[in-house]
């Protein structure tokens, strides 16, 4: 066997479980769907809702009024906005409502993991029964906390909300929405359908208070929801996903910030799976099989990269041998038919076609991206 042909194998058994691991969530997630609607909760549990904002001038205004208009009593959620870098006149609009602002000012480069951390040491013991995390660009419907109160209630710890992407104006910002709604599908409803733990994905989730605040000095500066994910899957902490609860994201993008979400992404997937992958056998020995399946998955290729080797050995494998390649296009065609049953119809219109035509030259510019060919 050749030098090329064992990369090809390792390469292509690699992609082989990715995909397969990919179409059958979205089997799952799409074909398959399960009632989130929980009895209604005589007792309203107190939240402390807190909003990261860095340099958020454009969004953090809106996200606060909609939480303060929840249909939900006022007396039993708190909000604070951690004002990182906020114009003075935001944090002076801002102090004028019935919220807390607590202004940071950090040493080194800021981060939301550091925001939150700050946010989590100011709650009181005792006061509060679940901390909400949001995005300074999330807006939610009036009955979002009801809904999370409600799944609290029955016994959820960990509740992941159902984000979507208004701002669809572009293709970076079309495209960052259906990857979006793949992700809900796959990594969210397909895991809860068949009873597995949901994937966080740093905005609309809520911890129970205790808990978050026993953990929160184990997390690094400069780590995501991964971190938290980690933690909460290794003390068998269900992560429940409310497809109902929706948590709207508004913030326009642009091809950079898509390229730069990518690369980050890549980094804190390998850097979760050099962390936890020597637990696996631990995990599967000892029957924790959410921990377990989240090892996995942070084993199969993220979906960009999946993409990038397989068209790229299709095309080599092919030039060589047409036969060789013919099973590359086959992985290609599942992982399609897969990402086809994951996208819901109302992203299917002119701009999502716009956008899918987009897709040649944006994976060209986040491999360059990713191998630092682009200036900062």
């Amino acid at each position: 066997m050749t030098a090329f042909e064992y990369i090809e194998n390792i390469l292509f058994w690699l992609s082989t479980f990715s995909v397969a691991y990919q179409f059958f969530y979205s089997l799952m997630g799409g074909m398959f769907k399960r009632s989130d609607r929980y009895g209604e909760s005589r007792k309203k549990h107190r939240f402390a809702i807190l909003i990261p904002a860095y340099k958020d001038d454009t969004y953090i205004l809106p996200t606060v009024e909609s939480l303060l208009n929840q249909d939900y009593p006022v007396d039993c959620y708190d909000i604070m906005v951690i004002s990182d870098q906020l114009h003075e006149e935001t944090n002076r609009i801002l102090s004028g409502l019935p919220i807390q602002v607590l202004k940071v000012n950090f040493e080194g480069k800021s981060s939301k993991m550091k925001s939150v951390k700050e946010g989590v040491r100011q709650l009181p013991d005792g006061l509060y029964d679940l901390v909400l995390i949001m995005n300074a660009d999330n807006t939610v419907k009036t009955d979002f906390l009801n809904l999370i109160n409600d799944s609290y209630s029955s016994g959820s710890n960990a509740i992941q909300g159902h984000r979507i992407r208004l701002e669809r104006s572009n293709n970076t910002s079309m495209l960052n929405a259906i990857a979006d709604e793949i992700n809900n599908c796959i990594y969210r409803a397909g895991h809860v359908n068949i009873g597995l733990s949901a994937t966080l994905n740093g905005s609309g989730m809520a911890f129970d208070c205790q808990w978050m605040k026993s953990i929160i000095e184990e997390l690094n500066d400069y780590e995501d929801e991964k971190a938290i994910e980690s933690l909460l899957l290794r003390e068998r902490i269900y992560v429940e996903y409310l497809d109902k609860a929706h948590v709207y994201a508004n913030r326009k993008e642009g091809r950079r910030k898509f390229y730069n979400q990518r690369k980050n992404g890549i980094k804190t997937q390998y850097a979760s799976l050099f962390s936890n992958i020597l637990r696996l056998p631990g995990a599967l020995l000892s029957g924790n099989f959410d921990y377990a399946d989240r090892i996995l998955n942070w084993i199969a290729f993220p979906r960009t990269i999946l993409l990038a080797v397989i068209i790229g050995m299709g095309l080599i494998t092919s030039y060589l041998n047409w036969m060789e390649g013919l099973k590359w296009w086959g992985l290609i065609m599942a992982l399609l038919l897969a990402m086809a049953f994951a996208i819901p119809d109302y992203l299917v219109d002119h701009k999502f076609n716009k956008a899918i035509r987009s897709i040649p030259a944006m994976g060209i510019g986040m491999l360059l991206n990713v191998l630092g060919f682009h200036k900062k």
